[in-house]
């Protein structure tokens, strides 16, 4: 069987369960494919497994499978091969490494040591190791985090860091440039799948309590690796978000303990192979990476990357009063690349014939909306390039503008002022949604939630009703006519557009369909749950899916013989095996949901089907909008025992 450092690092660890922590939704384009190059590194590398090169003083050290010094026999003998150690190889002055040695002193033991990382200093190494005490309960041997410090040309003085423990794993250190902060993975318990990265903060001497990096970063798969830049660039590989095979290498900005939303590396970063271990010099215009592509001298190679494009500069954007100059809080902010760009939805697969493409969209709020506080919103921006700014907030009218880079970089921050309206001119035009046409002697009800005023209108003869709209407030709108259905609203101060002094908006009422009676149930028959939809890449419970499930309990609960099986389904984004999985992890929270309303679980069989019984033509490789996506991510039962007859959803 061929082996790999993910599986001598990753593939038998046990399992976690799912958390959940607020992420900062921080979006920017990754460099086109033609800002590397990849060149094997063929004087680290050996028909073994050669991987996790770091830069370190005049040279690199690497984790290798060379020794042979024991057998590496896990669980049910699925792994086997030769330990791994660190090594140490010196660079001359032509990129050219001499023969590697083993790191001296207390660094390589029994098992495997690996996966370096240095303080600033460069007098202070922490590395994976495995657990000293050998093997867990469960005939696995965990990795856990030690430190080492130089003394006379070798490493000493090992000791395991607070944070581990034998009951799962820490591996993979890595450091912040100014050593303040230690990423890791782990499949410590409470994370969103097996392997999730991790952080904690320098505490003295001690390390804090390490905090799960959320979402952005976290999947249901493995996240390993991690590797953190001087400009707080993380880089990490994951098997659990889409890719082009196997680990794929991803970067996000990380402001503090928080990261932005994720993006893959391009090719040749990336391959259809395994892809990790990326690491840099200080300068980050090269460094390596490991994978097992086709070409290289062994099982895992160590390979050399240079970058040739642009790197982007960090702007402070903030958001101020223009009449009074005040910082504002709760304010939309949009920036993008102006090169080619549209306004709309954002689209992180927005491409550019531009080296780097900064796009970033947020959502943010000042901790303390005053002159006297700096800026939160940090944008990475490329020098000579131009950039759209869109900012909106409620009561507020909204400013587009063309900046450069240069404005934004001139001084420590960019200020955009907003100028606030009070009032516009409303008029709304109540339609049929199914004909679109106007409904006059529509009855329609405002409510003001600043003043809990109401204003009663009816519409004229051609639909339309009419008032002065206070910008700075939120409304309760209740429209109804006989033989519709009444449509219900709230507006949110911005959702209405203040800035042209007047606006219009259409309130559409549903014709009331015939009722219809359903069909008898049977065993065999499939009742599609028609509001039970997911969220791309979730599994939760959503509360719109809330009503329908109740529905199911009560017909249960009214008919006991009712037995039934929950087959959830996915659409094709992802990989099958990932959506197979996904779509078991479905259909066992809707199965859990019912037994929470007292259904017995002996009752209920939950079966996921991923994408193979697909709704419409989104398949692998077809684009489609998240709408049309959604169709396909959907919960249906199947009746499997039904004694009652007469039975009816």
């Amino acid at each position: 069987m061929r082996i790999s450092a993910k599986i001598l690092f990753s593939l038998l660890l046990p399992a976690c369960g799912v958390g959940a922590q607020q992420a900062m939704n921080v979006s920017f384009q990754a460099p086109p494919s033609g800002s590397y190059m990849v060149t094997n590194a063929e004087d680290l590398n050996t028909p073994y497994l050669d991987y996790c090169a770091v830069p370190y003083k005049a040279g690199v050290m690497f984790t290798s499978a060379r020794g042979g010094k024991g057998i590496f026999v896990c669980d049910q003998d699925l792994v086997s091969g030769s330990y791994s150690d660190l090594y140490f190889a010196k660079e001359d002055v032509e990129s050219r490494f001499f023969y590697p040695d083993m790191v001296r002193g207390d660094i390589n033991g029994k098992y495997h040591d690996g996966a370096p990382t240095f303080t600033p200093d460069g007098q202070t190494m922490l590395f994976s190791k495995n657990n000293k005490k050998g093997k867990t309960a469960n005939g696995l041997i965990d990795m856990k985090i030690y430190s080492a410090t130089s003394s006379k040309g070798a490493w000493v003085d090992v000791k395991e860091l607070s944070f581990n423990d034998d009951n799962y794993s820490s591996c993979h250190p890595a450091l912040s440039a100014d050593g303040s902060l230690l990423f890791f993975s782990s499949n410590r318990p409470g994370g969103y799948g097996g392997m999730d990265i991790y952080v904690s903060k320098k505490d003295g001497e001690n390390w804090g309590q390490p905090i799960n990096l959320g979402p952005n970063v976290n999947s249901m798969g493995d996240e390993i690796f991690p590797f953190v830049t001087a400009t707080n660039y993380l880089y990490f590989s994951s098997d659990g978000r889409p890719g082009m095979g196997g680990l794929d290498i991803f970067s996000v900005l990380m402001t503090g303990m928080e990261a932005s939303q994720p993006l893959r590396l391009p090719e040749p970063i990336n391959s259809s192979s395994d892809d990790f271990a990326f690491t840099s010099d200080k300068n980050e215009f090269k460094g390596y990476l490991t994978s097992n592509r086709p070409g290289g001298k062994g099982q895992d190679d160590i390979y050399r990357w240079d970058f040739n494009g642009v790197r982007p500069q960090i702007a402070s954007i903030c958001v101020v009063d223009k009449a009074t100059g005040a910082r504002i809080s709760d304010a939309d902010l949009k920036i993008r690349q102006a090169d080619g760009a549209t306004w709309g939805a954002v689209d992180n697969n927005y491409q550019s014939a531009q080296n780097y493409v900064v796009l970033y969209t947020e959502r943010f709020t000042m901790k303390e909306p005053t002159p006297n506080v700096s800026c939160e919103v940090k944008v990475p921006v490329v020098r000579g390039e131009n950039y759209y700014v869109e900012v909106s907030k409620p009561g507020y009218q909204s400013v587009r503008l063309l900046v450069t880079s240069t404005e934004m970089l001139a001084g420590p921050e960019y200020l955009v002022p907003i100028d606030a309206p009070k009032s516009t001119n409303f008029t709304g035009v109540v339609r049929n949604r199914m004909t679109d046409a106007a409904l006059p002697g529509s009855t329609v009800k405002v409510l003001n939630k600043c003043t809990n005023q109401v204003q009663e209108f009816n519409t004229d003869a051609n639909g339309k009703f009419n008032f002065q709209l206070d910008c700075r407030c939120d409304y309760e709108v209740l429209a109804q006519k006989s033989g519709f259905a009444k449509h219900e609203n709230l507006w949110k101060m911005g959702e209405i557009n203040c800035s042209d002094g007047e606006t219009t908006q259409n309130l559409y009422l549903a014709p009331e369909p015939a009722p219809l009676e359903t069909p008898e149930l049977e065993v065999g028959t499939v009742i599609k749950l028609e509001n039970i939809h997911y969220d791309y890449d979730k599994f939760n419970i959503r509360p719109d899916a809330a009503v329908d499930l109740d529905h199911v309990v009560e017909l249960m609960k009214k008919y006991p013989s009712l037995e039934i099986e929950l087959g959830s389904h996915t659409d094709a984004r992802g990989s099958d095996s990932y959506n197979e999985r996904l779509s078991q992890e479905r259909a066992d929270a809707a199965v859990k949901y019912i037994v929470s309303k007292g259904i017995s679980r002996k009752r209920l069989t939950a079966k996921g089907y991923g994408e193979t019984k697909l709704l419409n033509e989104c398949g692998n490789g077809v684009e489609c909008d998240d709408a049309t996506h959604e169709e396909n991510r959907r919960t249906e039962i199947k009746i499997t025992r039904l004694e009652e007859k007469g039975v009816r959803y």
